[in-house]
Order: structure tokens, then sequence, then C-alpha cells
């Protein structure tokens, strides 16, 4: 189950921050997986650019083939619109107590004290920790595990694909149409059942280590773009109950529900820029799939861009 760990930093549950474009460095080659969508009835096009939310400058500037889709596009898609929500924090209050706690009730009441133990000194060692945190379910505590990861390897989330695309659109005066929103990935969240919470969390701090070497790994392989490589490093057979669920819940069902919304949008004849986590466009099921069986014809632009290299 090393896969759990990092699951999150690619489908979008830290509320990031703004990328400031200076400070990006101007000599990247990286190329990221990039697909262009188009109907056989219809002259507009949906592109798909796989969003990781957490990154370095090492991706930046990103490709012209990325960029040019992005200008000649008429709005962007994304998840939800994270730029405006971290600027709400009545709302983030509001939503962070549905997982607190009550009747004097702590983490400590369901963890094993070493695993507790652990936890605590990994936040600790991040900046993380205040005894506040023991209120939490271990959903959070999950959340603030992997943040611990992305700030031990250099990972921020001010480079996320999806923020530095919001922040762009928002200086462009693009539309931006949001699949989901946060209250949504929210609700997903609060749905899991506390054994699967406390199964969770209890495997993104026991495999805390190696969960760090596969996090530096997605992040070298995500810049290069190679699918087969991707899928094959992300996607894994499910083990056990609690995965089942976890995949079902954190991107089967939410690969649907942005696939409804993407064809209902495109009807709309506007050229569309999508950006969502990586791990909803491609593999089984994924958005590149989906489109394909319903009769889209889709194009992997960024391989031009490895032959170009080769």
């Amino acid at each position: 189950m090393k896969k759990i760990s990092y699951l999150l930093l690619i489908l979008c549950f830290s509320f990031l921050l703004g990328c400031s474009r200076e400070n990006i460095k101007q000599n990247s080659t990286t190329t990221p997986l990039f697909y262009e969508v188009s109907h056989p009835n219809k002259e507009n096009k949906l592109y798909l650019f796989g969003s990781i939310h957490a990154a370095n400058d090492s991706l930046y500037p990103l490709p012209d083939y990325i960029l040019n889709a992005y200008n000649n596009s008429d709005s962007i898609a994304v998840e939800f619109d994270l730029v405006a929500y971290e600027k709400n924090i009545t709302s983030q209050f509001q939503v962070l107590s549905r997982f607190l706690y009550g009747n004097n009730k702590t983490i400590k009441d369901v963890l094993k004290k070493d695993i507790y133990e652990s936890g605590v000194e990994i936040l600790k060692n991040a900046g993380l920790y205040s005894s506040v945190i023991d209120r939490y379910q271990p959903i959070i505590w999950e959340t603030l595990i992997e943040s611990a990861i992305m700030q031990e390897i250099g990972l921020d989330e001010q480079y996320g694909i999806d923020s530095y695309f919001l922040n762009l659109a928002k200086e462009n005066n693009k539309k931006i149409i949001e699949l989901e929103s946060a209250e949504s990935q929210y609700n997903m969240l609060e749905s899991f059942r506390e054994e699967e919470q406390i199964y969770f969390l209890e495997e993104a701090i026991q495999s805390y280590e190696e969960s760090k070497e596969n996090t530096k790994e997605l992040f070298e392989q995500y810049k290069k773009g190679n699918q087969k490589d991707l899928e094959n490093f992300l996607f894994e057979e499910e083990t056990n109950e609690y995965m089942l669920a976890y995949n079902d819940k954190m991107i089967t069902t939410r690969n649907y529900l942005m696939f409804t919304n993407l064809k209902e949008k495109l009807k709309e004849n506007e050229t569309i820029f999508c950006t969502v986590g990586l791990a909803h466009i491609i593999g089984e099921e994924g958005l590149v799939d989906l489109f394909k069986k319903e009769g889209y014809k889709v194009t992997m632009i960024n391989e031009f861009a490895h032959s170009q290299k080769s």
C-alpha cells in the first residue's frame, strides 16, 4: 500500500497558495502529459492537463504546447477554485469543525500509543503539531502527514499546477469552471468510516520514509510525462476493502462526475482548458479513457515534445 501516502497530493486536499511566476526558473525542459480532446461534429476542443498539487520551480516554465492551449481557451476547468476558497477563512473553519471529535474524545482514544507518538514526532519535526490537532479525526491527520512529506522533500503547494493556472486565469479575466467544490471534497472525506480513517493514517505514518522516496519519484515521473510509466507507478490492484473504498471515492466516482460536467460544458461550444489531479486523467476509467469510450478523439500532445528531446 505504498501509494496511499501521496495520492492526496495528486487529488488536491490541501488548500494552496498562489504561485509567484516572478520567481520561476526559465530553463525547464519538462514535458508533462497533455491531451487534446475533440468531437467529430464539434469545432471546440477540450484540453486535459493532469495537475500535481505541490511541486518546485524545476517544473517551470511550462512548455509552449501547454501555455498556447491555455491562451487559446475560452475558460479553464478545475476541481474547485481553491484560490478563492483559501481567502474565505470562515468557510474553512466551518468545514474543518465537522472533523472535530466531541465529548472530550481525541485521536489518542482511537490510535495505538506507538502510532500516535510516531505521528506526533513527524508533525513536530515539520512544525505542524499543536495539541489542538489531537481533537481532529484521523483523516485530517493524514493530510497533515502528507504536508510534512512534501515539506521535507522540498515540494511546495505554491508551485501547484492548478493554483498556477487559477491565478493566471484571474489575471486574464478568463472564465473559471468548478467541476466540484471544496464542500463536496470534504463531504467525501467525511464519508470514510472511522476504521477506514484509522487504517489510512496508520499506513501513512508507518510508510512515512518510503512515501518520501515515492513522492520524489512521482514528481520526476510527472515532469517526464510518460503515460505508461506513470500508470504503472500510480495504480495498483486494490488489496483490501479499505483500498477499494478509497479508490472508489477518491478517484473513480469523481472521474465520472467530472466527465459528465465537462461533456455538458462542451455543449456550449467553448474551448476548455481543464486541469485536475493527474490520477483523474490517466488510467482505466480516467478522463482520457472515458472520452475515448464516448467516441471523442484524444491526442497526446506531449508525444511530439518527447520525440524532439530524443
